[in-house]
Formats: structure tokens, C-alpha cells, sequence
């Protein structure tokens, strides 16, 4: 009776300082991503579609529905998820399954990575992010925390990430696969899965993507093109020589917002993948920085929840989830400023996409719930203490 008078008192204002934060961060960058889709994507919208205000209005849309189910996931006990984390990595797989079929899939720009559900498109490799991390930390807390086997770790985990794989190749879509494995390596790590069962791993699926790298010519150049700085810059690093002349061309503040010019067909996904160049060129060196500020913020609470959780569940799913959004962040980044190769990741929050937008937004969702629960936790173990 005591503690459920205690879960009765507990309330918003009792909720710790990371989950203001994040929820507030949050809001601050995918605010931030509205404007920007609205500046860089009205030029793209009126070529292709005839009207300028295309990405914007279906951008809105999505973060309406977006925030809905962010709020909804900060309220749901996080705990649900387990119950539930094989029923949702099948359906994952299945809707995998079906982006690769002609009908069902959407090809766009040569990759078939959408699935078409009539009123609106989905990327189901968005979605596996949140999945592989439930499912992943599902299995390591029931099989291989205690016995820390091998085989443990391989079936099923290892097992559904190689088909998962597989699966998001024939799309192709090799950034999500980079993601992916990097994010399962993070909780991995944070489930404190030995050293040296981290080391196969890994070497196996750096073996994988590397020789699915050479498989197609594209993905070749586009690696030797990044080797090679003397290449060409109207040839296969236009999009890299592009992204550096918009930032170059924002100098400390910027040409101003809507002001762009190589939005105006000169750098190609302005409003997705090279967004962030677009924010260097309006908003200057000063919006990059402020952008950069943002997600290293978001971060450092995320990190503070995961040092917070008070089991193990908790702990490596909440390292899970920020990975999830600071990994793409990074490598979107390096890309556009030139310290990686082109991998078509978008930046969370700020570019274009309404699936991407959604999954972001319910990771942040269920580490606020994580935050919550850590409190009341709190708060029930510090009233049984003066019982005593």
C-alpha cells in the first residue's frame, strides 16, 4: 500500500534533470529540422512534384505523429518492450522481407529501401534500429549475462542481426548496415559481452561489409574517391566538393536563411543527406556549432541515464537508444565536411524523412521513460529505507 501511494505522488516535477533535457533537445533539433527541411526543400519540391511546399507539409505531418508517439513512449513502461522483442523483430524481418519484392518495395534513386503502405512510404531499416536493440538486450540479460557462452550470443542474436543483413544488402543500403552493427556493438558493450567475443564478431562483420563493398563499382569509387583528393570534382565527389563550397560559402554567420544558393540543384539531397551543409551555408559556421552543441548534449544525458539505470535492462537498452541517434549523426558530419566517405545516411531530427523522424523521436521517448522509472525507483527504495 505504501508504494502505491508513493507511485500516486510521484509526478512530473519529480523527474531528474536528464529527462528535462532531453525532452528539451529534442524539441530544439527537430524544430531546427522543420526550418531547414522548409529552406532547403522548396526548390526540390517544385522540380519534381510542382509544389514548393511538398517535403514541408509532409515533414509536418510526420513530426505531428512523431511527437505524439514520443510522448506516448516517455509514458509506457519501457519494460513491456521485452515481453514482446521476438514478435517484433519477426515483423521487422517480414517488412524486410517485403521492401526487396517488387509491389510492395518503392525504388527510389536505384535502391529500393521503402515500403509502401498506400497513404505514405516507411523504411522498415529505420525501424530494425529500435528492434535489434530490444532484441539484443532481451537476449543478453536471459542468455548470456550469467554464462557469458559463445554460442549464447550467436542464436539467436548474432543469428537475426546476419539476416537482418542480408535482408537490408538487397536494398541496397549498406549505411543502415554500418549503423546497425555499430549500434548492436554499443549494446554489446555495454551488456559487458567479453573482449574477445566482441573481437570475432566484429572481424566477421568487417569482412562481410568490406567485401559487400567491393561487390558494386559505385561503392568502390566512392571509397577511392575519398582516398583519392585529387579526383575529379564535377565526377564522384561532386556531392562532397558541393557540401564543402556551401559550408565555405556561409563563412561565421551565414548567407542567411533561405538564401542558399547550392540548394538550387547544385548539391544534390540538400534536404536529407547534406542538410547540414545547407545549415552551414544560411546559418554559418556559428548554426553548424550551435548543431554540433545539440548532439553532444544529447549525449552527454543520454550517457547520464544509462550510468543512472538501476538494472541491467535498463542500462544497455538506454546505451542502445542514444547510439542509435549519435552514431548517424556522426558519420552524416564527417560526411559532409569531408572526413568520410558518402554513405547516404540522413541526420537525425534535421533531415527530411518522415521514418527516420519517427524512430529518433520514440528513442528519445523510451530513454525519458527509462529517466522516469529511474526516479521512481528512487523514490520507493529511499521510503522502504525509512520504514525500516
Amino acid at each position: 500500500m505504501e508504494e502505491n501511494s508513493n507511485i500516486k505522488r510521484y509526478n512530473f516535477l519529480k523527474v531528474e534533470i536528464e529527462y528535462y533535457f532531453l525532452f528539451i533537445l529534442t524539441l530544439i533539433l527537430s524544430i531546427i529540422g522543420l526550418v531547414m527541411v522548409s529552406s532547403a526543400s522548396m526548390s526540390v519540391g517544385e522540380r519534381y512534384f510542382g509544389d514548393p511546399y511538398w517535403f514541408i507539409r509532409r515533414q509536418v505531418i510526420w513530426w505531428v505523429i512523431s511527437f505524439g508517439f514520443f510522448i506516448l513512449a516517455s509514458k509506457i513502461n519501457y519494460n513491456i518492450y521485452r515481453k514482446f522483442s521476438n514478435l517484433i523483430i519477426l515483423i521487422l524481418i517480414g517488412l524486410l522481407a517485403l521492401v526487396v519484392i517488387p509491389g510492395f518495395g518503392v525504388e527510389v534513386g536505384g535502391s529500393r529501401r521503402w515500403l509502401d503502405l498506400w497513404f505514405f512510404n516507411i523504411q522498415p531499416s529505420e525501424f530494425v534500429k529500435i528492434a535489434i536493440v530490444i532484441f539484443f538486450c532481451d537476449n543478453l540479460e536471459r542468455k548470456y549475462r550469467y554464462g557469458r557462452l559463445f554460442k549464447n550470443l550467436i542464436f539467436p542474436s548474432f543469428f537475426v542481426l546476419f539476416v537482418i543483413t542480408i535482408l537490408i544488402f538487397f536494398e541496397p543500403d549498406l549505411g543502415a548496415v554500418v549503423i546497425i552493427w555499430l549500434v548492436a556493438f554499443v549494446v554489446m558493450f555495454a551488456g559487458e559481452v567479453r573482449i574477445k567475443h566482441l573481437f570475432g564478431l566484429g572481424l566477421m562483420g568487417l569482412i562481410v561489409t568490406v567485401s559487400y563493398l567491393f561487390m558494386e563499382e559505385y561503392r568502390r569509387e566512392r571509397l577511392f574517391a575519398f582516398i583519392n583528393r585529387t579526383a575529379e570534382s564535377e565526377g564522384v565527389n561532386f556531392q562532397s566538393y558541393q557540401a564543402l563550397v556551401a559550408l565555405g560559402s556561409g563563412n561565421l554567420t551565414g548567407v542567411g536563411l533561405g538564401n542558399s544558393i547550392q540548394k538550387y540543384s547544385y548539391l544534390p539531397e540538400a534536404h536529407t543527406d547534406f542538410i547540414f551543409a545547407i545549415i552551414g551555408e544560411e546559418l554559418g559556421l556559428v548554426g553548424t556549432l550551435i548543431v554540433v552543441v545539440l548532439f553532444i548534449l544529447l549525449m552527454y544525458f543520454g550517457v547520464r541515464v544509462c550510468i543512472k539505470a538501476r538494472d541491467y535492462f535498463s542500462r544497455v537498452m538506454a546505451a542502445g537508444l542514444i547510439s542509435i541517434i549519435i552514431i548517424p549523426a556522426i558519420i552524416n558530419i564527417f560526411v559532409v565536411v569531408g572526413l568520410s566517405p558518402v554513405t547516404g545516411l540522413t541526420l537525425p531530427f534535421i533531415s527530411s524523412g518522415g521514418s527516420s523522424l519517427f524512430v529518433n523521436m520514440i528513442a528519445v521517448g523510451i530513454l525519458l521513460n527509462i529517466s522516469r522509472r529511474n526516479t521512481l525507483s528512487g523514490v520507493i527504495n529511499n521510503d522502504r529505507e525509512q520504514l525500516k
